[in-house]
């Protein structure tokens, strides 16, 4: 067999890891509770994350070779590495922004020609009796507002953002 064909053969059965789930949450001591969150190919600048976000961060199923990523101030300012499935916590120190890429070495995070796909995609929470929800966040102003109804335990209008999938609560008739 030629080598070409063996490095074929391997690449064939290797797993192909097409997006990576990350998230920033508000606890200062464990990865838990409510996140806001991306869920992308790597080496994609996500944030910012709203007020209140960011004190510790998971990065899921991160593939060998690969590191997850914390900043503050954008990508620009480098806050913390992990690798694999962890959960990092700044123990008061908080980060506004995540990556991921598939490298050994530390890298530049790329940010999207459209920014509005910098934003977290998604808000994950736990409702009024401890189950656990998401909510697609469409843009960084709709973040904040789903950050702002959860730290108010509005959890009617955060059912109804997620049954609407609107980017804003419906009004109250």
């Amino acid at each position: 067999m030629h080598i070409s064909t063996l490095a074929a053969i391997i690449l064939a059965a290797s797993p192909m890891i097409s997006a990576v789930n990350y998230r920033g949450y508000t606890s200062t001591t464990s990865c838990g509770g409510s996140s806001f969150g991306c869920s992308d190919g790597g080496a994609v600048c996500c944030g910012s994350l709203p007020a209140g976000y960011g004190y510790s961060a998971q990065f899921d199923n991160l593939p060998a070779g690969s590191q997850g990523q914390g900043y503050t101030g954008g990508c620009s300012s480098f806050v913390f590495a992990v690798y694999g499935t962890r959960c990092w916590n700044g123990g008061g120190q908080r980060v506004t922004h995540l990556n991921w890429f598939h490298s050994a070495g530390r890298v530049k995070p790329r940010a999207p020609e459209n920014t509005e796909n910098c934003s977290p995609h998604f808000f994950s929470y736990p409702d009024a009796e401890g189950k656990m929800r998401e909510v697609k966040v469409d843009d960084a102003e709709h973040a904040v507002v789903l950050a702002d109804l959860y730290k108010n335990r509005n959890f009617s209008a955060l059912e109804k953002v997620e049954e609407c999938k609107c980017l804003f609560p419906p009004k109250s008739e």
